[in-house]
């Protein structure tokens, strides 16, 4: 049940209740055009406030921001994805102020850095979901430091073209963080096979959603014990990993479970052919969607002639 509570020039506060525990939350959403004097004005006046959006609000600066956390210390989520001025400072501001931060998306903020992020998780070590996709100065320190301090809590980690991410990031997830769900890699181009078999080997019993398209460096032996381990995955893309074949799907058949796959992508992968693609079929009855754009050694002729059978649901 929702109750919008007032209405500002930059903003729409609403009251609603929490089906979990019964209780109130606050939320409010953020017209793009606000300033630093404008979320400041949120931090003193809504110490109360719990979520925070002003992803694409392009004049904010750590300064506004850093007010209206130090205000807002009840804050569990906050979202400041595209905010271009959003730098490290942002996150010393929460590590000292918020420390019942659960959900963060930094997506395309530039200029958050690996000590940032060290930082952040000194004071917030409650973190559950964290997005820095596209901060490109965000490395294996930063991500380690992550996985150490919120080993418990960690369920969702978006590093979508964190090209300075590679092997230690994953195996420092696969040591700390039995528990995630969701894990985007894609453009990760430094992630090899051996850190994603210790993470299948790891988190075989959580991982859900697993995005790497672009790991160049995956192949074969990593993506069978993903597809072999990880009894409950439901989404994988592997679209653009070319040293994929036909040997990723070999042995499914004697696995001892069914793969739960709904969403599977394999596009631009020029060396899976149909034969492949029949192995995958004989294990997995859930497919809803299945990309297979740009695969040359797949045609629809070709799947018809090898009597390939997809579930009726599968798009």
């Amino acid at each position: 049940m929702l109750y919008c509570i007032s209405y500002m020039p930059f903003l729409l506060l609403v009251k609603k209740t929490c089906a979990r525990c019964l209780s109130w939350e606050w939320t409010i959403t953020v017209f793009t055009g606000i300033t630093d004097a404008g979320v400041a004005v949120i931090g003193s006046g809504l110490s109360f406030l719990q979520s925070l959006d002003v992803s694409d609000c392009r004049k904010l600066t750590d300064k506004g921001l850093s007010a209206l956390v130090e205000g807002c210390r009840d804050l569990r989520t906050l979202h400041v994805s595209a905010c271009r001025f959003v730098t490290d400072e942002l996150l010393r501001a929460l590590s000292k102020y918020c420390h019942k931060l659960e959900e963060l998306s930094l997506q395309g903020c530039a200029n958050i850095t690996d000590a940032g992020l060290t930082v952040l998780v000194d004071g917030c070590q409650r973190i559950k979901h964290l997005d820095v996709n596209k901060c490109s100065k965000v490395g294996d320190v930063g991500i380690s430091s992550v996985s150490k301090a919120c080993s418990s809590s960690l369920i969702t980690l978006k590093l979508l073209d964190c090209y300075k991410v590679g092997d230690e990031s994953i195996l420092s997830l696969a040591k700390y963080c039995r528990n995630i769900e969701t894990l985007i890699i894609g453009g990760c181009q430094a992630i090899s096979n051996d850190s994603v078999k210790s993470l299948a080997a790891a988190c075989y019993q959580s991982l859900k959603r697993l995005r790497m398209d672009w790991c160049l460096n995956v192949s074969d032996s990593s993506l069978n014990s993903i597809l072999s381990q990880c009894s409950n995955l439901e989404l994988l893309d592997i679209g653009c990993c070319e040293k994929v074949t036909d040997a990723a799907f070999e042995g499914l058949d004697r696995m001892g479970f069914e793969l739960k796959l709904k969403i599977l992508k394999v596009s631009n992968c020029p060396q899976i052919t149909v034969a492949g693609i029949g192995q995958l079929l004989d294990s997995c009855y859930s497919l809803e969607y299945f990309d297979l754009r740009s695969c040359p050694r797949v045609t629809k002729a070709e799947c018809d002639e090898a009597g390939l059978q997809f579930p009726e649901c599968c798009k």
